[in-house]
């Protein structure tokens, strides 16, 4: 890990991390107050809920930070597939993409595709998930699909799904959903474009 990449690891985890923490704390005293009322209860709940996961998305870019930079985006997403859905069936068909993808594009995927698995691992009660990432004369495209229960959507106030689709938009990708009963797929489209030498 570089000397920047450690600092800002220490930094997150000192500071925003344990400050998120804090405010988690701080919610769960309101919540066992038994002077709290009960419609207060239930926005202190979703508040709650908000402070999880932001606290999870923080511990995760800590771990990123934490892994070699010299990884090629597929080894990146093989990983992140590894790790988050080891208890399922995993099918990898990962691509090498060119060089000249610019590096912050080919971060902005990976947080994308880590997102996506994490959401499958601990949502979707499913047993097998496709990871598929190929590089066409025009555009990168990244699919992954589960067999999972579906439902899959933005919601107001639930910071995950929203996420995914503002690092799509910093990208100019598109993102695109399609859950039903049997299953999620999502697709991430990158135009050639954002490859450094466009």
């Amino acid at each position: 890990m570089s000397p920047d990449r450690a600092r800002l690891a220490r930094e997150l985890h000192d500071g925003i991390a344990q400050d998120l923490v804090a405010v988690g704390y701080s919610l769960d005293l309101l919540l066992a107050n038994p002077e709290t009322s009960t419609s207060s209860r239930s926005q202190i709940r979703t508040l709650r809920f908000n402070v999880s996961e932001l606290i999870d998305k923080v511990r995760r870019e800590i771990y990123f930070l934490g892994q070699p930079e010299n990884l090629s985006l597929s080894k990146r997403i093989e990983n992140s597939a590894i790790k988050e859905c080891n208890e399922m069936e995993l099918q990898l068909d990962l691509e090498e993409t060119s060089e000249d993808l610019d590096g912050n594009v080919a971060y902005e995927i990976d947080r994308i595709a880590q997102e996506i698995l994490r959401n499958v691992a601990n949502h979707s009660k499913a047993n097998k998930v496709s990871v598929s990432l190929k590089e066409t004369e025009h555009a990168i495209e990244l699919s992954i699909r589960d067999t999972g229960v579906g439902g899959a959507e933005i919601k107001e106030g639930h910071f995950g799904m929203q996420g995914l689709q503002g690092r799509a938009l910093a990208i100019d990708a598109q993102l695109d959903f399609i859950s039903n009963g049997s299953g999620t797929q999502v697709l991430l489209r990158v135009p050639r474009g954002k490859f450094a030498d466009g």
